[in-house]
């Protein structure tokens, strides 16, 4: 769905006026059912249903990333302008549109945007379409926590940035402890990888590093321990805990002597 310059205009100004409408500010209630904010919105609904019977008939995961790939583009016009809505009025509304965006974002892996979204509905109290058993909360650390751990079984680096702020989004909200464990795991792991790195590049590195990541990582592998003691970190815990013991922290080099008169 390929939209004019004016279609957009007129999309962006509808979504705003939507949630500008919304009485109260901190929860999002009900959409409006009249008018023609509602009108564009149904309009853009009908459009999602008939991406989403497309995407049913993709049996293969990397087909269907491909095709949300081309297809998100089309909704990007009221994702923008309900944000933006959002930030300048401190209100929202339901937005199943939104949530749906907010999902296909993190499954297509464009981070940034799917937390950005997930920083609204989070923040407004927004529900997952009904097809969905979890919180949003829920969904989001898990969706980053597994692909971020699923990222280290085959060596490979994942955003740490990112796994830290889906769990300082999603750090206030109740969800099982095992979902919880995973994104502080995932979280620990790449603290060892950069540790890692470090240790190959040291001079790429600042002084202590990789016994700073380290250090940190040991507490993340714990607390993940004590969130879920089947979460298979022991091994890890153990490893560090001898790197550690066998690799103190660097003494702070003395000050000169000219310094040391000032």
């Amino acid at each position: 769905m390929r939209l004019s310059p004016a279609a957009r205009f007129k999309q962006s100004v509808l979504a705003r006026e939507a949630v500008e409408q919304a009485s109260a500010a901190g929860f999002a209630p009900e959409r409006q059912e009249s008018g023609a904010a509602a009108t564009e919105y149904e309009l853009l609904l009908a459009a999602l249903g008939e991406d989403m019977r497309r995407l049913k008939d993709i049996q293969s995961t990397e087909g269907k990333i491909a095709a949300k790939r081309e297809m998100i583009g089309a909704y990007d016009t009221h994702v923008d302008a309900t944000l933006a809505a959002g930030i300048d009025s401190g209100k929202a509304v339901q937005d199943e549109l939104l949530v749906n965006m907010m999902i296909w974002r993190l499954d297509i892996g464009d981070w940034d945007r799917g937390l950005d979204i997930a920083e609204h509905v989070l923040g407004f109290g927004l529900r997952l379409p009904a097809r969905f058993q979890r919180t949003p909360a829920t969904l989001v650390a898990d969706l980053i926590a597994e692909t971020a751990l699923e990222a280290a079984k085959i060596d490979r680096d994942f955003p740490l940035q990112v796994l830290q702020r889906a769990d300082q989004l999603t750090g206030q909200f109740d969800m099982p402890d095992i979902v919880r464990a995973k994104l502080v795991k995932a979280q620990a792991q790449q603290l060892v990888r950069i540790a890692q790195a470090a240790d190959a590049e040291p001079d790429d590195a600042p002084a202590g590093a990789p016994h700073a990541s380290r250090k940190a990582a040991l507490a993340l592998f714990q607390r993940a321990l004590q969130l879920e003691p089947k979460i298979g970190v022991v091994k890890d815990i153990e490893r560090l805990n001898s790197w550690l013991n066998k690799h103190p922290p660097a003494a702070a080099p003395a000050a000169d002597a000219d310094e040391a008169k000032e």
